[in-house]
């Protein structure tokens, strides 16, 4: 098993701004080069990563050298230093769907995480492999190491060969006098940061080490627990200087001094330099980021005091030579779903909360019955200790549930210790002391933001906010003082976004500044243009990019139709602009939330749409009733959908739209065959399809239409001639690449063969769509699969299999608000009344009850084993 990182590439991309994706993709097709030249299945990449498994230690070895020496002469964009980081292990994990899982995948990503950019790593059991057999290469042993979340030390090995870099830092694992402030808590959440840390300060090449990280993440706390870890070993002492209300050079000179004990004629330079040359001594720094001449200062030290070490803490790195960025995250955080109170408190931020929970209520316990309101605190809070802290206070006077009901107050808890500085005196002072230190236009990119929901791409940033100025080169300013986040999707396109906590105070900002509507404005037109590219795309071979795209942007498609379709009561009244672009969004989003299983959703988004439409009819109108018909269908409302579907027929026939005609034809002939009305859905489904065969740019109407018709004639029991209809309407859709539309025509086609006698086949047909629907991840889709593998599995005798499948769709259907129609329950009656009789009625019972807790997936696969 092999994995590879960029290292920096945070940095890299704040560096290299439009050119970053010219170096991603570099790197990316060197090292995709030398895995197939070695025979190397790559089973994951995410960004600038890789996962790749290899049948030999001695091809993963062969790849990493030659990938590793390529990269280090490719000629990279602006003279940057691409270096990524390669670590191998060999071991057995488990095979599982379409990858591998266990703990010799967690071990092989742990040991790679160690190394530095452009070194390669390998654990003994694949040093143990290729013993021997490594023609111009060594094995460099660098000893025992103990990884992250892994009880059993690691022998690491470095691989050196001509061509790479011989010399790395210690490998980044766990692993006098003072006046480091003395904490009355142990440091809560941090064992892996101060690992990190001690690893570092251990370095004696690495002199210059900067905690970042946003306001109240806890860098002074990091800063003085690692610092103690190294007392040691600095002869001459470890020394906390606390900086956060100086602002000029000279003041910062004397500061030191003091600390030092250095007296008055040596407090500035050049006589400061005379006391400090020769000391082996270790300085914090904090609290630079309000300093502009700190980066000189710190330059100045390390120039004349070749023993000594500074670790600084700093929104917003130093930018000095030799400077080690080590950014400090939040605490780690349950899911809202980890609801056991024991396994809670072995995350960062739930024991963090506990701890001060009880330093104000002795007798506070998490419990089930709290733990949910908790967990759900610390997602809110972004796992920041400081606004932990803070809220964690209150418990004192409120229970976690009644915190949660007054959460529009969040930002403004304060702290009742007086040696805490005013900055942190709440968590908007917190995110006001990295707000005030921008200039006027920084100032404005950041409150924009605070308009996007879960994070933007670059082209949202340029449309939405950055104005006249490139969003890069304000996105780097913002990730410098630890405003902005920047993560790598699929794609390796940057994600750019805050936290929780940021945005809440971005946004208030916005609405103070009277830019909130027109920043707003801007946001919904922009997600619109998304909305209207990728609904194309979701009927089309695109289908499953497009969906997951969508399903990235979903929250600001949500804050767009929020904006435009959901005022509050004392707001301004909506617009007939902000009207049509919300009508146009749900216009848009429509076939989404049918197909992709947001239906129940789509329906509360499109039933607002009609209201705010108030009978203005519009194209845009009908489109919305359309699709609202169309799920209200879907969810068993049968004679709202008539209604609203015949309306629509109606308006089209009046503008002549053949088309739109044909498209509510067959939608309404659905309604009618569900509401049993089977001759008015024929008439309805014989008009359609004459109109579509009229012009062969109506296919994707025609191939519809065909379906719904052979879905009647198998009802009608003539499965032959529905047959017929679906190979010509999969064919249509194989022309036009529908992946969504030949999964429904498969689906289908073997419930025909299945009427018309052949269970066999129509079984080998389900298994042979089962990856291609599963994939679509369309809820109604796999319900329809299930429940025919139910009846197909009832032809042939397995009773058991039958039951457990038709239990696992009663569930999904419950969860998903898809009620069972009258003609699909008829469809089923027969064929389970075979699988019920077969079966003990005890033992039928068991069966579906038992088959009620399946997945899809794994009901889908116990179906076809």
């Amino acid at each position: 098993m092999l994995f590879s990182d960029i290292e920096g590439s945070t940095q890299l991309l704040a560096r290299l701004g439009e050119r970053y994706g010219d170096a991603l993709s570099a790197q990316r097709s060197i090292m995709r080069t030398q895995i197939e030249r070695w025979s190397g299945r790559e089973m994951g990449t995410e960004g600038d990563s890789f996962f790749v498994i290899f049948e030999a230690a001695s091809d993963a070895i062969g790849a990493a050298l030659e990938a590793q020496r390529q990269l280090h002469a490719h000629a990279w964009p602006n003279g940057a230093a691409v270096r990524v980081r390669m670590g191998l292990h060999t071991g057995e994990p488990t095979r599982h769907e379409d990858g591998y899982v266990g703990m010799d995948v967690h071990r092989a990503a742990r040991i790679a995480s160690t190394a530095h950019g452009g070194q390669i790593v390998v654990s003994a059991a694949t040093a143990e492999m290729v013993a021997g057999r490594l023609a111009g290469a060594d094995l460099k042993d660098l000893g025992w190491h103990r990884l992250k979340d892994i009880p059993d030390p690691e022998h690491i090995m470095q691989l050196a060969a001509d061509g790479l870099q011989h010399d790395f830092p210690a490998l980044k694992s766990f692993g006098t006098r003072t006046n480091l402030p003395h904490s009355t808590t142990p440091i809560v959440g941090r064992d892996g940061e101060l690992a990190e840390l001690a690893e570092l300060l251990a370095d004696r090449e690495v002199r210059l080490v900067t905690l970042t990280g946003p306001g109240g993440s806890g860098k002074t706390r990091l800063s003085i627990a690692a610092a103690g870890l190294s007392e040691a070993s600095r002869g001459d002492g470890v020394y906390f200087v606390p900086l956060s209300a100086v602002t000029t050079a000279d003041v910062m000179w004397s500061t030191i001094a003091e600390v030092l004990g250095i007296p008055g004629e040596g407090r500035a330079p050049p006589t400061f330099f005379e006391y400090i040359a020769d000391k082996d001594c270790l300085l914090v720094l904090d609290n630079l980021e309000q300093m502009a001449d700190a980066p000189q200062v710190v330059s100045e030290l390390l120039a004349h005091a070749p023993g000594l070490f500074v670790l600084t803490t700093s929104r917003r790195p130093l930018h000095v030579s030799g400077e080690h960025e080590h950014p400090v995250p939040p605490l780690e955080i349950p899911s809202a779903s980890d609801t056991d109170a024991q396994t809670a408190l072995s995350w960062g931020a739930v024991a963090l909360f506990t701890q001060r929970a009880k330093m104000v209520r002795p007798n506070f316990e998490l419990t089930g019955e709290n733990v949910h309101d908790v967990v759900e605190i610390c997602l809110r809070l972004d796992g920041i200790p400081l606004a932990i802290e803070l809220v964690a206070a209150r418990i004192k006077l409120l229970s976690p549930h009644a915190l949660l009901s007054r959460w529009d107050q969040s930002l403004g808890f304060s702290a009742a210790e007086l040696e805490r500085p005013d900055r942190q005196r709440t968590l908007r002072d917190t995110i006001a002391w990295s707000y005030d230190l921008l200039t006027d236009q920084q100032q404005a990119f950041c409150r924009r933001l605070g308009v996007f929901a879960r994070g933007c791409d670059l082209d949202a940033l340029a449309a939405v906010g950055a104005g006249q100025t490139d969003p890069l080169d304000e996105v780097a300013e913002l990730v410098d003082v630890s405003l902005v986040t920047i993560r790598d999707v699929p794609g390796g396109e940057p994600r750019v976004g805050m936290l929780q906590t940021v945005r809440v105070f971005a946004r208030e900002q916005l609405e103070a500044s009277d830019e909130w509507d027109t920043t707003s404005r801007r946001h919904a037109n922009h997600y619109l243009a998304v909305a209207e590219q990728l609904s194309s795309q979701l009927r089309g071979p695109q289908f499953l990019s497009a969906r997951d795209r969508m399903e990235l942007e979903l929250d600001n498609l949500r804050a767009a139709l929020q904006w435009a379709l959901m005022r509050s009561e004392d707001a301004v009244a909506r617009t007939e602009d902000e009207v049509a672009v919300g009508l146009r969004l749900c216009q848009e989003l429509s076939w989404f939330w049918y197909a992709c299983g947001y239906g129940n959703e789509g329906r509360r988004w499109l039933e607002r749409a009609v209201e705010c439409a108030a009978d203005n009819e519009t194209t845009e109108l009908m489109s919305v009733l359309h699709g609202l018909g169309v799920l209200l269908d879907q969810q068993g409302q049968l004679v709202q959908a008539k209604v609203m579907l015949t309306r629509c027929l109606d308006f089209w026939r009046a503008a002549d739209d053949v088309d739109r005609i044909a498209m509510e034809l067959n939608s309404l002939a659905v309604v009618h065959r569900n509401l049993g009305d089977i001759d008015e859905s024929r008439a309805l489904l014989e008009e359609g399809i004459k109109l579509a065969r009229s012009d062969s740019s109506h296919n994707k109407r025609l191939a519809a239409l065909l379906v719904n018709q052979a879905t009647l004639e198998v009802e009608c029991g003539k499965p032959e001639r529905g047959i017929d209809q679906l190979l010509e309407a999969l064919e249509i859709d194989h022309e036009m690449g529908d992946s969504w539309g030949m999964a429904v025509d498969q689906i289908n086609l073997a419930a025909a063969r299945l009427a018309a006698g052949h269970a066999e086949r129509a079984y080998d047909d389900l298994r042979e769509v089962v990856d291609d629907t599963l994939s679509l991840n369309d809820v109604d889709l796999t319900i329809a699969l299930i429940e025919l593998l139910a009846i197909v599995l009832a032809e042939l005798g397995d009773g058991r299999r039958s039951a457990r499948l038709y239990g696992a769709s009663e569930t999904m259907r419950a969860q998903a608000n898809l009620p069972r129609s009258d003609p699909d329950t008829a469809f089923m009656a027969p064929s389970l009344s075979k699988a019920r009789a077969a079966l003990k009625e005890s033992a039928w019972t068991d069966q579906v009850e038992g088959g009620r807790s399946l997945s899809a997936e794994d009901a889908i696969a116990e179906a076809t084993r």
